[in-house]
């Protein structure tokens, strides 16, 4: 089992045994304040100095996440700060560094320098003061350890928003959750489950045998190129293919009828990471997919727009490492993927191309050239919604030249295109920029948009598959095992094939979808 599916903490039912320690304050106010009381002043003043400084620390990084996002800081909040790059960083601070929030952390800041001056000036408590107060300290942790005995549950619940697009804020004691030990604990879970990770897909040799055996549908043309296009942040609720009042796909729309746009999808996180590693890896073990193609006689690239992940990463890196050829561009625009598209395409034998776009990620407006800065607002509100609404423009001229690519070969081809995930701009709550977070988990952070493109000379050499496919586009689909589908597009059979999970099968079947931290159900809308 993977190791998140025990120490997640967004699974409170798994941390039975960690969750009084996690959750419950007293603890380690016990712990920060009884050395300070002391007698020997040295020691009590280091300690102070000390513990206030770690804990100021830890309160503006946790808090920060809970002021700008509106969230808690949890496994996916610490997953993206270790698997991030300086650039990266630096965006999503500047997108967020409103003046209220940095007043918040100026206030924090001040707040705890105060205390700790305080605290080193005041004179060492008395004997009598000094065992009330770690009598007091005692008796408020040991409450904490009962009240989770006897009710089996933590002090605090995840923020979560309604159907009806309601705030709801299923909180108890928000004020307990204790800095330190939520990082220490997302700390603890992060490299459980990135070790884990790392481990198996560094160990894809030993599964080499368990990669062969893809054979093509009998009577089928397969394609001699397959383009998987994976978006970055975009929102279908910001296309115009999809009833958005703002013209956001011009060029995608005059190839509307050549085109399936799928209505109903969604992405099963909202950290790309996380989808990444669900959408191609082996459903039975986490192996990546790729040597499967490679197997079955496909050359298979992974070319990416974005930054090589921090230095701590590389779990992508890891995931995509037995595709034959690699390459990431470092944060170039998109439409430089189109050439090294061009130069796989036009190379000999069948090619698998994955294409990781920069797409719609926070900065919005650091995401297209200027000369797509089409959309403009008066407010702070209507300009952030403008920059995403350029960017999603910027990425409808970068997947038509990627299919004008595959025109003009006049062979069997097909592109996919799906985004990892979504953002809630302003989306779900009028004057609320949501951004996306898994614990409050809004329908429009997982609406992504997905569509199809098929060549004429692959429509010809596969009529019933295309057939099946253009009735499915209102299917509902989570990209789970996304790998499926695309094993159907390239008309492969293999032993992990299972037509139950491929979108375009007639054998689908449709299955639940929960998303978010609470594991809801996801229910569509289809007047959204």
């Amino acid at each position: 089992m993977a190791p998140e599916a025990i120490l997640s903490l967004r699974n409170h039912g798994d941390l039975k045994a960690l969750a009084p320690v996690v959750y419950y304050e007293g603890i380690a106010s016990f712990i920060a304040l009884a050395p300070a009381l002391v007698p020997v002043r040295l020691w009590s003043r280091t300690w102070v100095l000390l513990a206030g400084l770690l804990m100021a620390m830890a309160t503006i990084v946790v808090g920060f996440q809970a002021v700008s996002v509106g969230t808690r800081w949890d496994l996916v909040a610490h997953t993206a700060v270790m698997q991030t790059n300086q650039r990266e960083a630096t965006e999503f601070l500047l997108a967020f560094a409103t003046p209220l929030n940095l007043a918040w952390v100026i206030a924090a800041a001040i707040g705890f320098a105060s205390c700790i001056v305080i605290n080193l000036r005041s004179p060492i408590p008395r004997l009598r003061t000094s065992l009330i107060t770690f009598i007091l300290c005692a008796a408020a942790s040991s409450m904490g350890l009962i009240h989770f005995c006897r009710y089996g549950t933590p002090v605090r619940k995840p923020v979560r928003i309604s159907t009806g697009k309601t705030l709801m804020i299923c909180n108890v004691g928000v004020n307990f959750r204790h800095p330190i030990l939520t990082l220490l604990a997302t700390s603890y879970n992060y490299n459980a489950t990135h070790d884990y990770y790392m481990h198996l897909f560094q160990q894809v040799a030993d599964h080499s045998e368990r990669s062969k055996g893809g054979i093509p549908v009998v009577g089928a043309t397969v394609p001699r190129v397959v383009v998987v296009v994976i978006g970055e942040s975009a929102s279908r609720r910001h296309w115009s293919l999809y009833g958005y009042h703002k013209e956001t796909n011009p060029e995608l729309g005059k190839l509307e009828s050549e085109i399936l746009l799928f209505s109903d999808v969604i992405s099963s996180s909202v950290g790309t990471q996380v989808v990444l590693r669900e959408m191609f890896t082996e459903t039975s073990i986490p192996m990546p997919i790729f040597p499967v193609f490679s197997a079955a006689g496909f050359k298979t690239h992974w070319i990416s727009a974005q930054t090589p992940q921090g230095e701590t990463d590389v779990e992508v890196a890891g995931l995509v490492q037995s595709c034959n050829h690699r390459l990431f561009l470092n944060a170039v625009y998109d439409e430089s993927l189109v050439q090294f598209m061009r130069d796989a395409v036009e190379s000999p034998g069948h090619q698998m191309i994955f294409l990781n776009l920069f797409g719609s990620h926070v900065r919005y407006e650091d995401r297209y050239p200027a000369q797509y800065d089409r959309f403009h607002g008066d407010s702070d509100k209507e300009k952030l919604i403008a920059k995403y609404d350029n960017s999603i423009l910027y990425t409808d001229r970068v997947l038509a030249e990627m299919i004008a690519v595959l025109r003009e070969r006049h062979e069997a081809t097909c592109l996919v295109y799906v985004s990892d995930h979504a953002e809630d701009v302003y989306d779900s709550i009028p004057n609320m920029y949501l951004f996306r977070n898994d614990a409050i988990a809004t329908n429009a952070m997982y609406e992504v948009p997905f569509l199809v493109w098929f060549s004429p000379e692959y429509r010809s050499g596969n009529p019933g598959f295309v057939k099946a496919a253009e009735a499915a586009r209102s299917r509902g689909y989570q990209t789970l095992a996304f790998f499926q589908s695309v094993m159907d597009l390239a008309r492969l059979r293999h032993p992990v094939f299972d037509p139950t999970l491929s979108v375009f099968a007639p054998e689908f079947v449709q299955r639940d979808r929960h998303v978010g931290a609470a594991g809801r159900i996801y229910r569509w809308d289809p007047k959204r």
